[in-house]
């Protein structure tokens, strides 16, 4: 619904771009990719797509593909040791699983696994036309599962529905409100509860996503300012990185930022005083949400 939305009202906006693979795709192109990509899944017979890689194109074609495939999209933390992903793996199977090539060695031969990499999912859903009369989402049926560490140690799997995430924006995003030079900085891992917020509201507003796979300071500042970067959510320790990275300097030089969101933990009073004074032209908004709540549910600006 959300993506169909976005592809039928600005297609020919660009959707997402990576800048390592300097690559993009548009909102129409992201609508045909994941459709036809929701296809492949089907056919394999796999009852979940995992998604063990980084922030790249293959995650929000992923994502929506999950949707059009009736099964949930699983995003795996691909920090964790080989072992705990194997664990995790068999509590998820008969699974389609897009990885990156550094784990296709090691999860190949597992049962019950349809395994490929980034760039085939990717070659493959961007080569297809598309299936314009493909299945409609059931609201009841399991959008996301993603597993977060419980008390126990065990991960533990949150349930969240198609029609929980569609609720969640329909009541916290206003439908095409961003301007065309609009950008988000993405730099939350796409297995984290914010990384899923970030895709769905950005696509339903009309957002260009600018995706940072791995996050350092100094490539969170390049990108903000190469890219004209206007909005973006960073945890504390992130933060801190960037306040240390920018010290000597008077300002950070992104006049284009203007909201800077946080949370995720608790913000140092020096760090969120410094960064205000770095950033003297943005505003900045703290997030408060969880998991089960499909991500955030109150703010302080």
């Amino acid at each position: 619904m959300l993506l169909e939305m976005a592809a039928d009202a600005f297609g020919d906006r660009v959707a997402f771009v990576d800048p390592v693979a300097d690559s993009s795709i548009t909102y129409a192109e992201l609508l045909a990719a994941a459709r036809t990509a929701a296809q492949a899944v089907h056919d394999s017979g796999a009852e979940r797509l995992a998604m063990l890689d980084v922030s790249n194109l293959a995650i929000p074609v992923g994502l929506f593909a999950a949707g059009w495939a009736d099964v949930p999209y699983v995003p795996l933390n691909y920090r964790l040791a080989e072992a705990e992903i194997d664990a995790l793996l068999e509590r998820i199977t008969p699974a389609y699983l897009v990885t990156d090539i550094t784990h296709m060695t090691a999860f190949g031969e597992r049962q019950g696994v349809a395994l490929t990499s980034r760039g085939d999912f990717l070659g493959m859903a961007r080569g297809g036309g598309g299936d314009e009369d493909y299945r409609s989402m059931d609201p009841e049926s399991v959008g996301v599962l993603l597993f977060t560490s419980g008390t126990t140690g065990a991960p533990k799997a949150a349930v969240l529905r198609h029609k929980h995430l569609v609720s969640y924006i329909f009541n916290s995003v206003e439908f095409g409100a961003a301007d065309e030079d609009d950008a988000a900085l993405v730099c939350v891992p796409p297995y984290h509860v914010a990384g899923i917020g970030a895709v769905l509201s950005s696509v339903y507003s009309g957002r260009r996503v600018v995706q940072l796979a791995n996050f350092s300071p100094e490539a969170w500042i390049e990108i903000a300012r190469t890219e004209k970067i206007t909005t973006a959510f960073v945890v504390p320790t992130m933060l801190a990185r960037i306040v240390h990275a920018l010290e000597g300097q008077e300002s950070a030089h992104m006049p284009h930022l203007q909201s800077l969101s946080y949370g995720g933990g608790k913000m140092p009073l020096a760090v969120i005083e410094r960064a205000m004074q770095l950033f003297p032209e943005t505003d900045f908004t703290n997030a408060y949400g969880l998991t089960e709540t499909s991500s955030t549910i109150t703010v302080l600006g």
